[in-house]
């Protein structure tokens, strides 16, 4: 059998009745996914302890739905078995050359899906995308941005690239902040200070351990870098919690400030007396 006599019999046995039954079909099955993402979103409003077991469920039900229609479509629309692997015979080089990047993506959905590096809700980084998962497509997978946006990255290209994993199906997720501090302060009180400043965060999960930790990598500086480590109780509010913790740094660090800004000026003016420098009149 050639694949044109093979295309002619598929096309000649579609019907208009079975053209409405597979685009009723796929209507169906878009509503039926409609109803599911309202039913979790529902159900995580009730309970936001489930938020991420339902938004683990979710991918998983989209594929199989998904696949299980196509695959309907497919039985209702072919004809015959002889005349429907003819047609995908001949098709399939086209297929396969036109649509090759459309079907990495889907290939790297289903890895994502069953691999599960992350899943709707854990905040990653994949690539130079940082933000919180919200959709694993067949496609894409769409991460929100702290500020906001929405970056869209080709299944494919995730398993090309590093991924990283800040909670991992997890609400609490850690925060490293960085504060500058003054040089020449004692170093157990800007640790405690910094341990303080953590700890009474109103954002910090009390249930997880806290690190503050003091580097001094430019000795001609007149600062020093304190690092302060702790977890948030939802990594929705990184954002949040580094700006307290920022905020409530500098306010305890401010006096300390002055008064290392005071000293540097009057051992600075005491080096430039007149005896010190051999000014006129110096003995």
């Amino acid at each position: 059998m050639s694949p044109i006599g093979g295309e002619s019999r598929v096309i000649a046995q579609i019907t208009i009745g079975k053209l409405f039954v597979a685009i009723v079909l796929i209507f169906a099955t878009w509503l039926l996914l409609k109803w599911i993402a309202r039913f979790f979103k529902r159900l995580e409003t009730h309970n936001p302890r489930l938020r991420f077991l339902a938004n683990q469920m979710q991918p998983p039900i989209r594929i199989f739905l998904w696949f299980s229609a196509l695959l309907l479509v497919v039985d209702i629309l072919a004809p015959s078995r002889d005349a429907f692997l003819a047609v995908l015979g001949s098709a399939a080089l086209a297929i396969g050359l036109g649509l090759q990047d459309l079907i990495k993506n889907l290939v790297g959905g289903l890895v994502i899906v069953a691999d599960v590096p992350f899943q709707t809700g854990d905040r990653v980084r994949i690539g130079h995308a940082y933000g919180e998962v919200v959709h694993i497509g067949l496609r894409s997978t769409k991460l929100l941005t702290p500020d906001g946006k929405i970056a869209a990255i080709p299944n494919s290209e995730i398993l090309t690239q590093q991924t990283f994993n800040a909670n991992r199906s997890v609400p609490e997720a850690m925060v490293a902040t960085d504060v500058n501090v003054p040089r020449g302060l004692d170093p157990n009180l800007v640790l405690s200070i910094g341990r303080e400043v953590a700890i009474s965060c109103p954002y910090t999960h009390l249930g997880r351990p806290v690190s503050v930790d003091l580097e001094d990598n430019d000795p001609g500086h007149n600062a020093v870098k304190l690092s302060i480590e702790a977890y948030v109780y939802d990594h929705r509010y990184e954002s949040a919690m580094r700006t307290d913790i920022l905020r409530r740094a500098c306010r305890e660090f401010k006096p300390y400030s002055t008064l290392s800004a005071s000293d540097h000026q009057t051992s600075t003016s005491q080096a430039l007396r007149p005896h010190d420098v051999g000014a006129p009149g110096a003995s």
